[in-house]
């Protein structure tokens, strides 16, 4: 029997359509339809955009003092020289396309496989490191575009280049985009920046030349060949090394332009509309504007823009004023000595003023950002601000001796000039004096990590191996601080321990005045208010009596004098750099002179207390000549610091037993600081056998009387916070009191009411002895004396075992002398000898 075979269900077959294929290819369609009109739209609305005038000119930016309508500057040299692609050798094109846009003649204004890329690196570093923008998309953006970052204007960017290369073919976009780049110093184009780099037309460029420029697209202020020759350097032969790559020369070409060192033209051109006054102010700005706020030079430059900042046309105007008189500069003029000086607001960081060097002009090395050994400016920042932090006053005791650490090399710091030591002194009188041996001695108890990190806290980093040396705490440093970082710090005393972080830029508006940048606070508490004002204390003496005395202009001011010692084989206490810096309750000023190359030839013979500080206050007094003249104020909550413990000298002892016979008063003359404290001694015959008996706070003490011993006391003055001990008091033996009279009057004794008392010696009614008429009187011949006492009744007569306290060379009784007064201050002089490594200070001669 055949078996029946069951028959399955056929299966129902699924539409094409529905399966993944046919949903990937609607959606490719879809793309591709919404693509075809998204382009549309984006050629439509890209091609409107272009405005052809704009491809002439661009618009420059106003700079504005700090009042907002002080006109200052207008950015941009008007120096752009245009020139045909036919002009334009072939090697610099390829060098511009190899950096920039390596597809240039492959794309149609964007490059999909260029943004794949660039994505994809993104992803690798996990950051936005590749740039993905084709040369006609940076075209685009500089020419046509705000420099808004914002999405928009992305996509505008991008419709924009897609219409110009619709519109002109490759050689015109490559040439006028070689017109329109930015070359830095305010140079627009390549025929400007070959002109103003090399001193020669684009039709001479060599290779390597060619290859300078094409790097300097990426950041004009960053690879610019004047201002950072070593960044310019290494780009150019990344720049060689990428046309190489891309088979524009030949490895041996490439070698051959990377062995070829880095020139530029001598004496560089300069047709800036922008004065010599403002050069170093405008120059940091535009720094200041790319690094931190991401506005490029370029931008900042031809973007329209308003930019107010914190100038103080005043001030600038005197500073720059001054830097003219070669009189206020020690040395000759063959070369200069060289200096720069900055002055910014304590309570906001906004840099006022600035010169960047004798003779500046726009695109010099500003030497207000130039690093240099600071000297002893840095004390109050890396020795007595973390001191005063762990709770030490101006007038705590420190050590100014002579003295070998070991630790550190077996450095013996010495003062400035071989003066000697001090011994102990106040720190006030260490700041006052500028000590270095009493700095160092500071900060070596402080410890000098936490030193260091204070230091950092003020925005000051040494190199990492320089946090070993003992000798920051002079200053001794490789590379130092620059004038806007000291002035930066110093800011900090003045503004209750906060620093603001200097800057230059207030606001930047449109030129449709809407707001493009806004400064953001940028404040760090770095001490205590307490701290800071005791710092202020301090440095306020060290001008009124110290080494900054020259700086002094009629407004209240603290401040610190730096001298860097220069001394070799040739030469013995010569000077590197002096400075000084010095604020009011609003302004802080910073100040530094020197030459640029220090050597046996070339050296100062001068410190930070002279030439720095008379300039400072030259420039202070016309700069605030009409600002309201402010005391430096104590912070709330902030005790005034104590004076140091005088210790008095005691010359009034006594000790007299009281009228019960039991007891010995013992009294002296104290002081009203409780921080003197008393110790009480008593001896029977040499006090060098005195025994103590009380540790008291009074200027009492009560002790049991016993006439079989007859004390000598003496009371000594002592320091509670220090132990040290003042001079020994006069000895005062115990004085018993005469008894007094047994005799009663007569209750019943009738009394003359003409004369109540009868006995006075000056009663005129009194009966006289007829054999004694002055009885009563001591000079009477014939009174009667006390057989113990020979003279009793004279008032100059002491008792013979009892010392004159008003005459300290008198011997007493028991053979013992009163010891001459001794000094509170120790003093000691010497020479100390050895140096730190690059250490420094000076002394209290200015």
């Amino acid at each position: 029997m055949e078996k029946r075979r069951s028959r399955k269900p056929a299966k129902k077959r699924k539409s094409f359509w529905r399966g993944p294929w046919g949903i990937i290819i609607f959606m490719t369609a879809l793309f591709l339809v919404l693509s075809i009109g998204g382009c549309s739209a984006l050629y439509v609305a890209g091609n409107q955009m272009i405005d052809e005038s704009k491809l002439e000119l661009k618009e420059t930016s106003k700079v504005y003092a700090s009042d907002g309508k002080t006109e200052i500057a207008r950015l941009g040299t008007e120096d752009r020289q245009l020139v045909t692609f036919d002009k334009i050798p072939k090697h610099v094109v390829d060098a511009f396309i190899a950096t920039e846009d390596n597809r240039f003649y492959e794309h149609n204004g964007i490059d999909p496989i260029g943004i794949g890329r660039a994505v994809v690196k993104d992803i690798i570093s996990r950051s936005k490191a590749e740039g993905a923008s084709t040369i006609t998309q940076q075209l685009a953006r500089n020419i046509f575009l705000s420099h808004d970052k914002t999405f928009m204007r992305k996509t505008k960017e991008i419709m924009i280049a897609m219409n110009l290369e619709r519109r002109y073919s490759k050689p015109q976009i490559m040439e006028m985009y070689l017109n329109a780049f930015y070359a830095g110093k305010g140079r627009v184009g390549i025929q400007a920046a070959s002109k103003y780099y090399f001193g020669k037309s684009v039709e001479q460029l060599s290779l390597e030349e060619g290859a300078t420029l094409a790097a300097l697209p990426k950041a004009p202020n960053t690879y610019n060949p004047v201002a950072h020759p070593d960044n310019s350097l290494k780009r150019r032969n990344l720049v060689l090394s990428l046309m190489e790559k891309n088979g524009f020369i030949t490895a041996e070409q490439k070698e051959q332009a990377q062995k070829k060192p880095l020139k530029v033209q001598d004496n560089l051109p300069s047709n800036s509309k922008i004065s010599k006054e403002y050069a170093a102010y405008i120059d940091y700005m535009t720094d200041e504007a790319e690094s931190q706020l991401g506005i490029t030079e370029d931008q900042l430059y031809y973007g329209g823009y308003k930019i107010i900042t914190y100038m103080d046309s005043k001030a600038q105007k005197a500073m720059f004023e001054e830097y003219n008189k070669d009189s206020n500069f020690p040395g000759g003029t063959d070369p200069k000595v060289q200096s720069a000086m900055v002055i910014m607001e304590t309570k906001t960081g906004g840099i006022t003023a600035m010169i960047g060097g004798r003779g500046y002009q726009k695109g010099d090395l500003n030497r207000a950002e130039v690093k240099m050994q600071p000297g002893s400016t840095i004390k109050p920042l890396i020795d007595y601000a973390p001191a005063l932090e762990k709770g030490w006053t101006p007038y705590t005791m420190v050590k100014d001796e002579k003295k070998t650490y070991r630790k550190y090399q077996n450095w013996t710091p010495r003062n400035y000039g071989n003066e000697g030591y001090a011994g102990s002194i106040t720190m006030n009188k260490a700041v006052v004096e500028s000590r270095n041996a009493a700095a160092v001695w500071t900060l070596n108890e402080v410890g000098l990590s936490t030193g260091v990190s204070y230091l950092k806290k003020f925005g000051i980093t040494p190199e990492p191996e320089e946090e070993n040396y003992l000798s920051l705490a002079l200053g001794g440093m490789q590379k130092g601080a620059t004038p806007i970082q000291m002035a930066q710090a110093y800011s900090t005393f003045a503004n209750n321990g906060k620093m603001n972080k200097a800057h230059v830029i207030k606001q930047i508006k449109s030129r449709d005045d809407n707001v493009i940048v806004q400064e953001k606070k940028d404040e760090t508490q770095v001490v205590s208010p307490q701290t800071a004002y005791y710092m202020t204390e301090m440095l306020q003496n060290a001008v009124r009596e110290g080494t900054g005395r020259k700086a002094r202009f009629g407004h209240p001011l603290a401040g610190k004098t730096g001298t860097q010692q220069y001394d070799s084989k040739k030469v013995s206490r010569g000077t590197r750099y002096a400075w000084f810096v010095g604020y009011t309750p609003d302004y802080v000023g910073s100040i530094y002179m020197g030459y640029d190359v220090t050597n046996d030839k070339y050296h100062l013979r001068t410190t930070g207390g002279a030439e720095p500080a008379a300039l400072f206050s030259k420039v202070m007094a016309k700069a605030m000549e009409d600002k309201e003249r402010k005391d430096f104020e104590r912070p709330e909550g902030v005790k005034p610091a104590e004076p140091p413990v005088s210790l008095p000298s005691i010359g009034d002892l006594s000790a007299t037993v009281d009228e019960t016979g039991q007891s010995v008063n013992i009294n002296w003359g104290g002081t009203k600081d409780n921080r003197v404290k008393y110790r009480l001694y008593r001896f029977l015959g040499s006090p060098a056998e005195k025994e103590m008996i009380a540790e008291t706070g009074s200027s009492g003490y009560t002790d049991a009387f016993d006439s079989s011993k007859m004390y000598t006391y003496v009371v000594v003055p002592y320091n509670a916070e220090t132990g040290e001990e003042g001079n020994m008091s006069n000895m005062a033996t115990i004085t018993v009191p005469e008894p007094q009279s047994d005799e009663q009057t007569d209750p019943n004794q009738s009394t003359d009411p003409n004369n109540p008392n009868p006995d006075a010696p000056n009663n005129p009614g009194q009966l006289t002895d007829p054999n004694n008429p002055n009885l009563e009187d001591p000079n009477n011949p014939n009174q009667s004396t006390d057989p113990n006492n020979s003279n009793t009744t004279d008032p100059n007569q002491q008792n013979p075992g009892q010392v004159n306290p008003n005459d300290q060379n008198e011997q007493g009784t028991d053979g013992g002398i009163i010891p001459p007064r001794q000094n509170n201050e120790r003093t000691g002089r010497g020479n100390g000898n050895g140096n730190g490594r690059n250490a420094s200070g000076e002394g209290s001669t200015p």
